[in-house]
């Protein structure tokens, strides 16, 4: 397999990562590793059994595991924490990496809710640091080319957007599991991958939620506590209405994350045309465009194909790019690739739809 690495700007770098038994942990040490200019890792997490069993599967950069907090965060030498930890730890991690001066680049919710989140950016605001959210699918070429057609206005006026994020049941991935309980995950399907689309819609649209519409339900018969189902109705601030289904609900999958299966679909729809995307799809990966506006008279129907780059960092080659500008962002004072107010817009649309599907009204957000 062709891989994709990126070669040095400046000196190299050191990160201290926080978390070694996260999900997406191996992912993103795999990301560090393929980077030239990033030189080595310190790690730590609370259980040396886990360290220990990163070391030995991605160590290729790890110069120090630790379960000292204090230990791992006073490395001068390290600019850059990654917080790879549970969604209630998250907050208290971030505050700790702040005060200690690291730059910060930090897993999604970022928090269990919008009070949380609120406290960790405060304290990131405070310190001066800069911090990003691993919402590395604005990287993907397909996203910014959608982002890029609404723009140039392909479809018109938005007036609709629909949003469909199936994956494999909640018996493929560990019931047990802390994403599955709602005091340390906060909660469900919704705030563990419909995050990535909520985030990824407003990106393409250049738009805020403003209002939710939705209902959650825990349907697939395991003893869990949070949402495996969840159906929401949005409307965006310049008034385009849009839909997001996210369940754990194909029968069929490999156990485990990295093997799971997608059923997935992007779609926005104007005035003048309407754009098609299955982003999970590896036969179907393109963009299927339709319009009417000005410039398109010659072909109205228009499809563009995508020849991803190799790579099996998290988030693929674009992942890296990513990872790569917020580092150039935090060296630079420039803006990173996902802000704090991202992870505040967010993780406030996924406690209104929560809200309304408690209360089954609709929520306005502010």
């Amino acid at each position: 397999m062709e891989l994709v690495s990126y070669s040095v700007i400046g000196p190299k770098i050191k990160f201290v990562f926080l978390g070694a038994a996260h999900p997406h942990t191996r992912g993103h040490m795999r990301t560090l590793e393929l980077m030239d200019e990033v030189a080595s890792v310190v790690v730590w997490d609370e259980s040396q059994e886990a360290l220990e069993k990163l070391r030995e599967e991605r160590g290729a950069k790890i110069e120090h595991i630790t379960t000292n907090l204090d230990e791992a965060l006073g490395h001068k030498d390290a600019a850059f924490a990654l917080v790879a930890l549970r969604n209630d730890r998250t907050p208290d991690a971030i505050i700790r990496a702040a005060n200690a001066g690291k730059h910060i680049m930090t897993e999604k919710p970022v928090g269990v809710n919008t009070a949380e989140v609120v406290r960790a950016l405060d304290a990131v605001a405070r310190a001066g640091v800069t911090l990003s959210v691993c919402y590395q699918n604005r990287y993907n070429p397909a996203s910014r080319d959608i982002k890029r057609l609404v723009q140039e206005g392909a479809v018109g006026r938005v007036m609709a957007a629909e949003l469909r994020l199936i994956t494999s049941q909640v018996k493929h991935r560990d019931p047990t599991h802390w994403l599955f309980n709602k005091k340390l995950a906060g909660g469900g399907m919704l705030s563990w991958l419909g995050c990535h689309y909520l985030d990824l819609i407003c990106y393409m649209l250049d738009d805020e939620i403003t209002a939710v519409s939705a209902m959650a339900g825990t349907l697939s018969g395991e003893a869990i506590d949070v949402e495996d189902v969840a159906c929401l109705s949005v409307r965006f601030g310049r008034g385009a209405l849009g839909t997001l289904q996210c369940g754990y609900m194909l029968p069929v999958s490999r156990s485990g994350y990295t093997g799971a299966t997608y059923d997935s679909f992007v779609g926005i729809r104007g005035t003048l045309g309407r754009i098609g995307w299955h982003p999970f799809e590896r036969e179907a990966t393109g963009l299927h465009i339709e319009s009417v506006a000005p410039g398109w008279e010659s072909a109205p129907g228009r499809v563009i194909q995508y020849d991803f780059a190799k790579s099996d960092a998290y988030g693929g080659a674009f992942g890296l790019e990513f990872v790569r500008d917020f580092v150039k962002a935090a060296q630079t004072g420039g803006t990173p690739p996902t802000t704090a107010q991202d992870a505040l817009r967010v993780i406030k649309v996924i406690d209104a739809a929560y809200e309304s599907s408690r209360t089954g009204r609709q929520v306005e957000i502010v």
